[in-house]
């Protein structure tokens, strides 16, 4: 096994079985004791039961992505170690390598001896730990109470990774909260009894890892929370939103801040309600933000482009998960970009960016509000349920120095017309024609069917060109923005130096830099990876500066039909060498992805 930094630690069980709670309190104590953590979980479509499973990697320098190998699993049923016959999964037993720990409730399993055998023989250590009857002999017989035995199983982690204990309580204490001490009490009863179990029984089980030697405070973190923190700093006030996997969890957070913030946030009917209520606000002047998935987003691409066409400001987060239909609704996938670059009908103006880590989602939450308002168009920020739910070590980020732009008012600029139709489609030299604010005096027209400069409705053929031209004015302005601030903006990254260069976009990111890391690090082969950013206006000047050089062109998608190497070939020309491309609706891990790599290096 190829020897990657850091400790994987899994949780799997039946959803409801407190998975997401157990990774949530490791992650964040391995946090506060100074280690840099990623987590990502997989669920199936259900409420309650079916396979999830949590994986915690963790290590004292900077990482950003998984890795299938496991150090230790915490099996809270047999199909996280068999699975159910691949129907949802073939379970994690492969997973575990020589000197890997398996713990497993052994008064309650119902396992063949023979397959814990045959996974002892390949030199993993088997911790047989009675979950269930310490439960029972710590708080009662009561049924509901067996959901904490999950505590049992990380107090019994945390003496094999030496964590501190006031540190997981603390952690504990701040999960639950103080209205909830009696809870908080067992929990910590049981962790005390998974730890002793394992201290008097495997006394010598342990698994080490070098202590962090920074005490830097940092924060854990995925890219749905960043969007509603990016969003409320750049002062959007509505938020409207109809709850579709994996975006919901932008809806649980932003009903959370509402008050505080004085938001409004509405969830009505449908996806189609949402967006025309987002459009709306735009329109009457506030900043609105939607959330949704690839099949909401279809609902919507017709107003979207009333939006374009209207010239009304609106931000809309995409979040994708693999279609077409419903697809696989809690899985992820690349799969959604043509989407999101062609919603609607015709050519219209709009911006599409793609973040790759939770930090981007929050600078780029907070720059679409302003291109949305100061050009009067639609923003789409897209990313998949990846980068949407994995918990990520960030910097405590700081306020952006970012001015808030507004739109361009009558009256600031370009004078209007004194009769009783104001010039709302004023055909501007950048393209962008100042508002009029609700209430003033005079008819403002706003319409999705093509007008001239008053709003009025017109199939004049010189007029059409006239307004096609003057909107494709705003995408030209925004391509100079782009460029002029292209260190604010970033729309295009590179990281390392090297003659082979690998591209990639959205949540590739994590995986492909620890990959840079790792190759850069141990091996001969010298790796530049160019990130892109910005898809809409696609960034050509800077992509092509930057992939000029290469002897080898390799880019790594996670999707089936190669969308982003389709991008850059029609708006640049170039031809990528070779494409790694993942579908099976999980995200690409770093032992996998080297090992494909590898393939097309050799």
């Amino acid at each position: 096994m190829d020897e990657f930094p850091g400790v994987t630690w899994l949780i799997g069980g039946e959803a409801g079985w407190g998975i997401n709670l157990s990774a949530e309190v490791l992650s964040k104590t391995l946090l506060r004791m100074g280690y840099y953590v990623f987590s990502n979980i997989e669920y199936e479509s259900l409420i309650r039961g079916g396979h999830s499973y949590y994986r915690v990697r963790f290590s004292d320098k900077p990482i950003y992505s998984h890795i299938e190998s496991t150090d230790i699993m915490l099996a809270l049923d047999d199909v996280t170690i068999v699975g159910d016959g691949g129907r949802h999964t073939y379970g994690h037993m492969n997973e575990l390598f020589n000197g890997s720990i398996l713990i497993y409730d052994d008064e309650s399993y119902d396992l063949p001896s023979q397959i814990l055998k045959d996974i002892g023989r390949r030199g993993v250590r088997i911790v047989g730990l009675p979950m269930n009857r310490i439960v029972k002999d710590e708080l009662s017989d009561d049924k509901a109470k067996l959901i904490m035995r999950n505590s049992v199983g990380i107090g019994a982690s945390a003496y094999i990774l030496n964590l501190d204990l006031e540190t997981l309580y603390g952690v504990v204490e701040d999960r639950f909260g103080s209205k909830r001490m009696d809870i908080i009490r067992d929990n910590i009863r049981l962790i005390d009894r998974g730890y002793d179990y394992i201290k008097d029984n495997y006394p010598s089980l342990r698994v080490g890892v070098p202590k962090p030697s920074s005490n830097k405070k940092r924060g854990l973190t995925n890219g749905n929370y960043m969007a509603i923190v990016g969003s409320i700093k750049s002062g959007m006030k509505i938020w409207v939103h109809y709850p579709m996997t994996p975006s919901t969890s932008m809806l649980n957070y932003v009903n959370q801040v509402k008050d505080r913030y004085g938001l409004i946030v509405l969830q009505p009917e449908s996806e189609i309600a949402v967006i025309h209520i987002a459009v709306g606000a735009g329109y009457a002047g506030a900043r609105a933000g939607v959330g949704t998935s690839g099949g909401g987003f279809a609902l919507m691409s017709e107003a979207i482009g009333f939006a374009g066409m209207a010239e009304i400001p609106v931000v809309i987060f995409e979040v994708s998960r693999p279609g077409p239909s419903t697809g696989l609704p809690t899985r992820t996938e690349q799969g959604d970009l043509f989407e999101v670059l062609y919603p609607s009908q015709g050519r219209y103006p709009k911006c599409v960016i793609a973040p790759g880590d939770p930090e981007e989602v929050y600078r780029d939450s907070y720059i679409a509000y302003n291109i949305a308002e100061k050009y009067q168009m639609p923003v789409i920020i897209h990313y998949d349920r990846h980068l949407a739910e994995s918990l990520y070590t960030v910097d405590i980020p700081e306020d952006l120095d970012i001015p808030i732009e507004r739109r361009k008012i009558s009256g600031d600029s370009d004078p209007m017309d004194n009769g009783i139709f104001q010039k709302r489609y004023a055909d501007t030299e950048d393209g962008i024609s100042p508002t009029f604010t609700l209430g003033e005096d005079g008819v403002t027209l706003w319409t999705g069917l093509e007008h001239d400069e008053y709003g009025i409705v017109s199939e004049n053929p010189d007029n059409r060109v006239k307004m096609m031209n003057k909107r494709e004015k705003k995408m030209r302005r925004l391509y100079k923005e782009m460029m002029d601030k292209k260190d604010i903006y970033k729309p295009i990254q590179r990281f390392g130096e090297g003659h082979i260069h690998i591209v990639g976009w959205g949540s590739t990111k994590g995986v492909i830099i620890d990959l840079l890391n790792h190759l850069n690090g141990i091996d001969r082969y010298r790796l530049k990876f160019i990130q892109v950013r910005w898809v809409q206006p696609f960034p050509t000047e800077l992509f092509r500066q930057e992939i000029e050089d290469a002897d080898k062109k390799i880019i790594i998608e996670n999707n089936f039909d190669g969308q982003m190497e389709r991008l850059i070939r029609q708006e640049t020309g170039i031809e990528m060498d070779y494409s790694i491309r993942k579908y099976d609706g999980r995200p690409f891990s770093l032992d996998m992805l080297y090992k494909r790599l590898l393939e097309v290096l050799r």
